[in-house]
């Protein structure tokens, strides 16, 4: 085998270990174990299959079979359709479930997901295509939204689709509310539908500066300078949550006390468990749009534009000097979301197959 370094051990991970998908021709088992290999291709047996070795991977890649970036491996139970057509509305199927997603977007780039998805969810059904969109921030509290997507899940029939996003203070908190998505999945299956947890992270300082960028939006400044003086007053006395912290916690006070490796290692754990779709967003809404696709393909719905992009303009008044930039890096390094999404991109994405394909 090949020694990386010190630290890392190169393997390969898939998710739950509750499913077996049959992708582009290939078994995919479902679990999230290391299995070390060596550059050719093979592995140390321990009683899981990989994927595919890492090596061989860049090969399905150039044939457009998957790669990183294409949650077809990620998808776990969950076997997208092959056909999408331009108009928006549902397709001709049967099909039905319930799609709780949650996302780490800040600013109008998540804002226009949300409103995408909104808006799929209001178009108009023909015959007995029912769909419908609830936000945990509608809730003055987590137990009536809990309530109200329980009570949906019960009505959930035939061609009905029911989306659902947990966020702000009445959403999810996954480390202790698993037991409800376990819930919800058994009611959701018990009807013959598919449920699916997904989520959309972001880039560590990508999220960072899309914070800034919201923040700056919103900020009753008189000047440019005087906001730059209060966000790095902030950065370092009073830093905003963090996406781990936010995922597990549902935190907005901050970093929780928690070691930072176990932080890292129970988020890794979580998705493995409950999340059917995972992906991270860059400056160009890739993982946005890799999200909206791999909706339109699980409802068979389809739309006629994609969600919008941020812009990456402030119009020049705001500007991100190297201190502000490295006291970003240091704030994510300290809450655990630099080694978080950094994980998440070599478990999900295939972030670092260029190291074996030499």
């Amino acid at each position: 085998a090949v020694l990386l370094s010190s630290t890392v051990r190169i393997g390969l991970a898939v998710l739950s270990n509750e499913h077996t998908a049959h992708v582009t021709g290939l078994e995919v088992h479902n679990n999230l174990d290391d299995v070390d290999i060596d550059v050719n291709g093979n592995y140390i047996d321990n009683g899981e299959e990989p994927i595919l070795p890492i090596n061989k991977r860049k090969l399905a890649v150039a044939r457009g079979e998957y790669g990183p970036g294409r949650p077809a491996e990620t998808v776990g139970h969950v076997v997208p359709g092959d056909n999408i057509i331009d108009d928006e509305g549902p397709h001709n199927n049967d099909e039905c479930g319930v799609i709780l997603y949650d996302h780490n977007i800040p600013g109008e780039g998540g804002d226009a997901l949300d409103g995408w998805i909104e808006h799929l969810a209001a178009v108009p059904r023909t015959g007995e295509h029912r769909a419908s969109f609830t936000s945990s921030e509608k809730f003055d509290s987590k137990d009536s939204f809990l309530g109200e997507v329980t009570n949906q899940i019960r009505s959930l029939g035939p061609k009905d689709w029911k989306i659902v996003r947990s966020n702000g203070k009445s959403g999810l908190a996954f480390l202790e509310d698993g037991g409800e998505l376990n819930a919800w999945r058994d009611l959701v299956e018990e009807r013959n539908c598919k449920f699916v947890a997904a989520i959309v992270f972001s880039d560590a300082l990508d999220h960072s500066i899309r914070r800034t960028k919201r923040m700056f939006e919103e900020c009753d400044c008189s000047y440019a300078d005087e906001f730059k003086e209060r966000i790095m007053e902030t950065v370092v006395s009073n830093p905003w949550t963090g996406q781990l912290d936010r995922f597990l916690f549902n935190s907005y006070n901050g970093t929780q006390e928690m070691d930072m490796r176990d932080k890292v290692k129970r988020g890794m754990e979580l998705l493995k468990k409950h999340f059917s779709i995972v992906m991270v967003d860059d400056t160009n809404g890739r993982g946005a749009d890799d999200f909206a696709t791999e909706l339109l393909r699980i409802t068979g719905w389809s739309a006629s534009r994609r969600p919008k992009k941020a812009s990456i303009s402030d119009d020049g008044e705001l500007l991100y000097s190297k201190e502000l930039v490295s006291k970003f890096t240091k704030m994510s390094s300290k809450n655990g979301d630099a080694d978080f999404i950094d994980a998440v991109n070599h478990v999900y994405h295939n972030s670092l197959d260029y190291l074996m394909l030499q």
